[in-house]
């Protein structure tokens, strides 16, 4: 799935001109959405490389492609998300901020699964 920059928005929600790591007009790969009852957000990998987490209001479709990679979770707290599969596991982002080996290696391999389906 790619998505293409329409506007930027800061981490305070503010409009912004510029932002380091994003461009309007530049498509960006979607590692992962995320939905809850109040928020939601897309993973990109950025102009710097970066794996980061953006309003999907900055954003349209350029290719919505489902990677193959990705599996639906629906979480008791009502959340939705979309991600490689590794990634859905209870108690993954806690170990993958502590990092955990394992869930850094499972965070690559997901990334690099999503990558490689849009090389193809």
């Amino acid at each position: 799935m790619l998505v293409r920059c329409v506007k930027i928005i800061d981490a305070y929600g503010d409009g912004v001109d510029a932002y380091p790591g994003m461009t309007v007009g530049k498509s960006y790969p979607v590692l992962e959405i995320s939905f809850w009852s109040d928020a939601c957000y897309v993973r990109v990998v950025d102009d710097n490389g970066s794996d980061t987490i953006w309003s999907p209001d900055m954003f349209e479709t350029a290719d919505g492609t489902i990677p193959r990679c990705w599996e639906a979770a629906l979480d008791a707290d009502l959340s939705l998300r979309l991600a490689p599969k590794a990634w859905l596991r209870k108690g993954y982002w806690t170990d993958n901020f502590s990092q955990e080996p394992a869930a850094l290696a499972e965070y690559e391999e997901g990334r690099a699964a999503v990558l490689a389906e849009l090389a193809e």
